[in-house]
């Protein structure tokens, strides 16, 4: 498979053998059974070996090999991706999961290349988690493509006093301007987000939901920015100071700002402002 599908925990069900469409491209159940008891001490019967993948949202159909994993539903429950992003990572429920081939080397010996591609290198998410927290750290967004968030899903995610800001945030602006909603995926490093567009189709706000803060991206063109000035003296000097060094292109300016507290909510909503009126 192509498509990396990272799960909660941080396996990858895009290499993991059991997963159903790598059975169906070519099925070596037999030999995972064998693999799985050699490197963790589980057997399961090859026949009994199919799972859907973690990412599944068909809580009723859906077939896992762990059911009793205690990852995924706490990582579900607080609206994130994975564990790389928990407030509490380590935790024992993670703990209890974690895969590590230096470990593994350490109880089995050399491992055969083969034997480490076919039935370890799926979950080892020590490693993986690791570096997807380091990777991350200063802009942790929402990444995974295959976990459509909603708005209250995205609020959640931010977490912490940002969270009830993100809240507050929405409501202004579904009370104030005519937009129609949009979630939308850009990939990486953009990830998911929140964009507001007029009928015409034309983009006023983005919005990005980030691990304890958020970030806005709002254009502004010549006029607009003409209406930053005549009101600069309502912005904090570090806001201003970001519209002043943003790199002036073509069709304006790309303002990126960051929430973190009441004070940039605040400053937001000038730039909201400046943008376009209220309208309501």
């Amino acid at each position: 498979m192509a498509n990396e599908i990272l799960s909660q925990c941080g396996y990858r069900c895009d290499l993991c053998l059991a997963y159903k469409e790598n059975i169906a491209l070519n099925d070596k159940r037999q030999s995972l059974s064998d693999g799985w008891y050699k490197y963790f001490g589980f057997r399961i019967e090859p026949e009994k070996i199919i799972c859907d993948g973690c990412l599944s949202d068909d809580c009723d159909t859906q077939k896992l090999i762990d059911n009793s994993c205690p990852v995924r539903p706490c990582v579900t429950e607080k609206s994130l991706e994975n564990c790389s992003q928990c407030d509490d990572y380590i935790c024992d429920k993670l703990r209890k999961r974690l895969v590590n081939i230096k470990t593994l080397e350490n109880e089995h010996g050399e491992i055969p290349k083969l034997d480490r591609r076919l039935f370890i290198r799926a979950y080892e998410n020590d490693e993986r988690l690791s570096r997807l927290r380091s990777e991350n750290a200063e802009y942790n967004r929402m990444y995974n493509k295959r976990l459509v968030p909603d708005e209250k899903t995205m609020a959640k995610f931010i977490g912490g006093k940002c969270s009830a800001l993100w809240s507050e945030l929405v409501e202004y602006i579904r009370n104030n301007y005519s937009a129609v909603e949009h979630i939308v995926y850009g990939g990486k490093p953009q990830g998911w987000s929140l964009k507001y567009k007029q009928s015409s189709s034309k983009t006023l706000f983005t919005f990005y939901p980030e691990r304890k803060s958020f970030s806005a991206l709002i254009v502004y063109g010549k006029k607009e920015l003409e209406r930053i000035e005549s009101r600069k003296e309502e912005f904090s000097p570090a806001t201003f100071d970001i519209v002043l060094t943003t790199k002036q292109f073509h069709d304006g300016k790309w303002i990126w700002y960051k929430v973190r507290n009441e004070d940039d909510i605040k400053d937001l909503l000038v730039l909201l402002h400046c943008k376009k009126e209220i309208e309501n």
